[in-house]
């Protein structure tokens, strides 16, 4: 029988499914899963490179991202980044960095932080922030009252003032409704 027309025989092919099975490169893996690792490992070890590398992931449209680098920054000296978080403007970068400094702040300066944090919460754009944004940045002023509190009179009117006249989009509201029921009757410290 001629060579050509003979059948290959299975043995010859094994090497050949192997390597379509398994290829010899590694796959490509998810760039937010090696982000995700690498913020992990910068939480457990703090220093000012973890700091620069999470501070960009704080504006992330990935939730779980966002969340893992506001975590490596509250591990971070409170001082170091303070400032920063106050200066920060992109929308969800500020509402992250604002979440940070109320759970991250030291006892002892929350009557000194309170009112730039409820003036960074007034700076908000909140008419063009999506139903999510506006969520988190009403649960980031209960936050703030909550951690930080007793909080001034001139505080909380100002909150009151801000969060009455706006109107979330729909699955913020009933968040909005329970937010002004608590500022109605939170406790204010003398000034």
């Amino acid at each position: 029988m001629n060579r050509i027309l003979r059948p290959p025989r299975l043995a010859a092919l094994i090497p050949l499914l192997l390597v379509a099975l398994y290829p010899l490169t590694p796959r490509a893996q998810d760039p937010a899963e090696s982000i995700r690792r690498r913020l992990a490992e910068d939480q457990r070890q703090p220093n000012t490179a973890a700091l620069d590398f999470a501070w960009p992931h704080l504006d992330s449209p990935d939730a779980t991202l966002r969340e893992a680098a506001r975590r490596v920054i509250e591990a971070q000296p409170f001082e170091t980044w303070k400032a920063r978080a106050l200066e920060e403007k992109s929308t969800w970068a500020s509402l992250e960095a604002l979440r940070a400094l109320a759970e991250a702040c030291p006892p002892a300066q929350a009557a000194e932080l309170s009112p730039h944090l409820c003036e960074q919460i007034t700076t908000l754009r909140l008419e063009h922030m999506d139903a999510a944004q506006q969520l988190a940045s009403i649960r980031v002023t209960r936050l703030v009252f909550l951690r930080l509190g007793p909080v001034s009179e001139d505080e909380r009117r100002q909150m009151l003032d801000l969060w009455s006249h706006f109107q979330p989009l729909p699955p913020a509201a009933e968040e909005l409704r329970g937010l002004l029921r608590f500022l109605g009757t939170v406790r204010t410290r003398r000034s």
